[in-house]
């Protein structure tokens, strides 16, 4: 007799893909999980409900496996987890949300609840981090990154400030790695929000751009990046696919736009 563990896991599914995909939600997030763990047939996994006051999905995991699949899970695709047990040091996987609605930095969530704690990223360690600690603007290395609401980022907590319920963090070097890739090979890259990997590669395929990419990367349920072959612009590219992708936001990560806050 197996036991039957709940996780609930910290994909958030936003409230437009919701109203596109009513009648199949639960049946799509349960492919994209049994993808990742396909090499465990004898273990099952079943949606137990999309929570409302969240829009973040529990489910049931049993099973010979269910411990490996859910430590699997809690690592590739992340959990809710409680104030309390958040630590200085740990990294912790993250969506940024409201960006440039403030001017001292940008707050990411992580999936912190009791109470729901955004981590903050503030714009000093974002000037060391992003752009060589030169005076720039929150502005100015928002539009440089071109980072927008969802965007994926992996953080390290650096402090917890328990009595006023706030965390700051810094991008982790998971993050920090992707742009130092595509600068040094001086690729440019397309995040998308909104949308399963399935749908995107529908649009590259259909926009006739499948020998312009490299890869493209899964960063969460709806949350992908696509790094581009060389000499490949991600304007371009993002003019041909929109048009397949209406219900997405789309972002342009271009390593001559990111240089110039170093000069």
């Amino acid at each position: 007799m197996f036991m039957v563990k709940s996780l609930v896991l910290s994909d958030k599914i936003y409230n437009g893909f919701i109203k596109r995909n009513k009648d199949d939600i639960s049946v799509r997030y349960l492919k994209y999980l049994n993808e990742m763990t396909q090499s465990f047939s004898n273990t099952k996994i079943k949606i137990k409900k999309l929570r409302q006051f969240d829009n973040r999905f529990e489910i049931l995991i049993s099973g010979p496996e269910e411990i490996f699949i859910f430590n699997m899970l809690k690592k590739k695709v992340g959990t809710i987890i409680d104030f309390d047990e958040i630590e200085i040091g740990k990294v912790y996987k993250g969506v940024m949300g409201d960006v440039g609605k403030v001017g001292f930095g940008i707050f990411v969530d992580c999936g912190i609840l009791n109470p729901k704690v955004d981590v903050l990223l503030n714009l000093y360690d974002l000037r060391t981090q992003l752009c060589k600690a030169r005076p720039m603007s929150i502005t100015e290395v928002i539009n440089a990154y071109d980072f927008i609401d969802q965007f994926p980022v992996f953080v390290k907590v650096t402090s917890i400030n328990k009595e006023k319920k706030q965390i700051q963090g810094k991008l982790d070097q998971q993050t920090l790695g992707l742009y130092e890739k595509l600068i040094d090979e001086n690729l440019e890259a397309v995040f998308m929000s909104g949308d399963t990997k399935g749908q995107l590669k529908k649009a590259i395929v259909k926009s006739g751009h499948s020998r312009d990419v490299v890869s493209i990367d899964r960063y969460g349920f709806l949350e992908n990046i696509v790094i581009l072959q060389e000499n490949t612009t991600a304007p371009g590219i993002i003019a041909e696919i929109g048009k397949y992708l209406k219900n997405c936001n789309l972002s342009a990560i271009r390593p001559k736009r990111i240089k110039m806050l170093f000069l």
